[in-house]
């Protein structure tokens, strides 16, 4: 997995993802029936999840400040999926097996 987690890592720093992490799936066991991830995924192994900091400068922008932070979401939850995809298909390459989970 470390060979597979460098090829990830690369992957996020080219695409210029600041925010991502590696997790086992030990760590959502205790979640609700069908939220965990052998609920999507029997054998999962690690979790990945990236994100992309909002600009602050959007919170600052008095009454737009709402309306702004939803376009930029919107743009951002586009964006990642693309990313999410681009990732399990980087990850089936090697081998394993993906699901990507949009939130």
């Amino acid at each position: 997995m470390d060979q597979i987690t460098g090829k990830l890592k690369a992957f996020f720093r080219e695409k210029n993802i600041c925010v991502f992490g590696f997790a086992p799936v030990s760590s959502l066991e205790t979640e609700p029936s069908g939220s965990r991830p052998a609920d999507l995924l029997p054998g999962a192994e690690t979790l990945i999840c990236l994100g992309l900091p909002v600009p602050r400068g959007i919170f600052k922008s008095g009454e737009k400040a709402l309306r702004l932070y939803w376009r930029t979401a919107n743009i951002y939850y586009r964006q990642i999926d693309a990313l999410l995809l681009q990732a399990a298909g980087l990850l089936e390459g090697t081998g394993e097996t993906a699901v990507p989970v949009f939130g």
